[in-house]
């Protein structure tokens, strides 16, 4: 059992050193005004990270309150229902979509959600709008059956409450949410490191223009979409560039999990 943890933990501490071991000379002969910018030229050497950056964090912004949001909702029924025979038949589907490769969201995404797009509000589809749809189907579930497991969890505790069951959404959410905010906070910041990091759904539907967008119809790239898409023919100071990119991803995602660790030892 020893030997199994060191080997994951050596793994991992390799997956994380690797971009950042692969991106120092960036950072050291790359000034800061350089990539801390909005243009993204490699070939003219302008490393800006600004622009598929700030597509990340405008693609979660948009995501993760729908996704909270509709997970939470449905965890609830699900809990209202445990004892009924569909909750298991419910449990089983959440998890097959789950296990599904998030590239077939991707196709049917394409092939439902970016013609929806489209024909109602215009443009060719391809934009933050049909990137934030695609992604909340895909990430949904995940954030259902998380909350669900924790308020089953923790459900002896509310035994003495004999009424909560009657109560509204919002005053069961009021009363998990503050009995248990580990478990909430921990939720969020789970979703959010997977909606930060998702690459395959927003890399065909976002339509991958290097552009910041000005509103849901525009198209946009993402930080990881844009490790995808140019890692393959990329070289020099042009890949380097790429491996900052990841070790930015991975720097972000480390606080987010650091500041729920700390939150835990608080508690």
């Amino acid at each position: 059992m020893k030997f199994i943890v060191l080997l994951l933990v050596l793994i991992l501490v390799f997956m994380l050193a690797y971009p950042l071991v692969s991106s120092i000379d960036f950072f050291m002969e790359i000034p800061l005004s350089n990539w801390v910018s909005l243009d993204w030229y490699p070939d003219e050497e302008y490393y800006g990270m600004l622009v598929p950056l700030t597509g990340s964090l405008l693609l979660v912004l948009v995501t993760l309150p729908l996704a909270l949001l509709l997970g939470w909702v449905l965890s609830l029924q699900l809990v209202d229902n445990r004892k009924s025979w569909l909750n298991p038949a419910t449990v089983a589907i959440l998890e097959v979509w789950i296990s599904m490769p998030s590239v077939i969201i991707g196709v049917w995404a394409i092939i439902e959600i970016i013609p929806m797009v489209r024909e109602t509000f215009g443009g060719n589809g391809y934009s933050l709008l049909a990137s934030a749809i695609g992604l909340t189907i895909f990430i949904t579930p995940t954030c259902t059956l998380l909350f669900y497991r924790s308020y089953l969890t923790h459900l002896d505790q509310y035994q003495g409450l004999e009424n909560s069951f009657q109560m509204s959404t919002l005053s069961r959410s009021e009363l998990f949410i503050k009995s248990q905010p580990t478990a909430v906070i921990g939720t969020i910041n789970y979703i959010f490191c997977r909606l930060f990091g998702e690459t395959m759904v927003v890399l065909m539907l976002s339509g991958n223009s290097l552009q910041v967008p000005g509103d849901f119809l525009d198209s946009f790239r993402t930080l990881t979409a844009n490790i995808a898409l140019e890692m393959s023919y990329a070289g020099g100071m042009h890949e380097t560039a790429l491996f900052a990119m990841a070790s930015i991803a991975i720097a972000i995602i480390l606080i987010v999990l650091l500041a729920q660790y700390k939150r835990l030892i608080n508690v």
